[in-house]
């Protein structure tokens, strides 16, 4: 597991997934400028929120302005009671968010070993921290020179989804938009979304994509993943 953040381009980081799937860690992107960081997600409890607060404290990261929420699951939410700072998502996202609170909340009654409970066990700080800015289709930000396009798409995983796009560094942050639905949402026929993954990844001036819980992919290496993809499916 590494506390280190990994540059993808000029102002743009990712405090890493954890590899060990298990503990349901994603990719937490960052973008700092000379005078803010913006984040995109905001780790999976308060605990992880630290470690990615330590992190950015090693880079002499500016103050914090937003949270971007990519979808509303509590892997890519649950962090933000740490920071402190408003958060933009969906509309979609503040009446997704409350009512998986609610059920989640239930399971973490029910089974004191999942990852849920364990991420949020004796965090007495914990809290959910809903959307005050929200858009239907599409936002800007603007960002010292930089602009944040952000764009909801949906997708089996989470209704609320959407993806984050700076041109001027050709990255793009697809949080979990193409993936399947979660486990305990999935039949048989659902699976992961490579038409959907297709209609991004070949968008002229985007060389680097990250996703919630793999390893950024340049444009090349994530083109061979669709490719093999989709011939296993003819």
């Amino acid at each position: 597991m590494s506390e280190s953040l990994q540059q993808l381009a000029e102002n743009i980081w990712i405090f890493p997934r954890d590899r060990d799937a298990n503990k349901v860690q994603p990719n937490v992107g960052i973008i700092c400028t000379a005078t803010q960081t913006v984040l995109i997600d905001s780790g999976n409890s308060p605990s992880h929120a630290r470690r990615i607060q330590a992190a950015l404290e090693k880079i002499q990261a500016p103050p914090l302005s937003h949270i971007i929420y990519t979808h509303h699951h509590w892997d890519h939410t649950f962090g933000a009671c740490v920071f402190g700072a408003p958060v933009i998502a969906h509309d979609l996202c503040q009446e997704l968010l409350t009512r998986s609170a609610e059920q989640l909340s239930k399971q973490q009654e029910s089974a004191q070993h999942n990852p849920l409970a364990q991420a949020i066990e004796r965090e007495s700080i914990f809290r959910y921290i809903l959307p005050t800015t929200t858009f239907a289709r599409t936002m800007t930000l603007p960002l010292d020179g930089l602009t944040l396009e952000l764009e909801h798409v949906g997708g089996a995983h989470a209704a609320d989804s959407i993806v984050v796009r700076i041109k001027e560094r050709g990255v793009m942050f697809l949080g979990d938009c193409y993936y399947p639905p979660p486990a305990y949402q999935q039949s048989d026929k659902q699976k992961t979304n490579w038409s959907m993954l297709a209609s991004f990844i070949k968008e002229p001036g985007f060389e680097i994509f990250v996703e919630g819980h793999s390893n950024p992919l340049k444009g090349a290496e994530f083109l061979k993943r669709l490719s093999i993809s989709l011939m296993a499916r003819i």
